[in-house]
């Protein structure tokens, strides 16, 4: 009998960490000319209503993200550290000379 087995390479792209979607969420926000809409943000991180809204309220919450007064969303000067520290840790920190 052929046994499969599911093997963890396999999933290892299947699902975005929490860390990632909430990357993915700040840079949908600052990559657009204007303050984003909520349905924009679900489209662009490919997330469900429910999902987004949970990672939205948090990024409030952590001081990344601001609602303006239209129901939009825009990135703060936090938000915008804190991907750019992102962005240094990815591609590496240059050795001290």
């Amino acid at each position: 009998m052929l046994r499969l087995e599911s093997s963890p390479v396999s999933r290892v792209f299947k699902y975005r960490d929490r860390t990632t979607i909430m990357i993915d969420i700040l840079d949908a926000v600052r990559n657009s000319r204007k303050e984003k809409k909520k349905t924009h943000i679900m489209q662009s991180v490919k997330m469900n209503h429910l999902q987004t809204e949970k990672y939205l309220n948090y990024l409030i919450g952590c001081g990344y993200l601001m609602v303006t007064e239209k129901n939009t969303y825009s990135i703060t000067k936090e938000g915008s550290r804190f991907l750019q520290l992102i962005e240094t840790q990815k591609v590496g920190i240059p050795a001290l000379r």
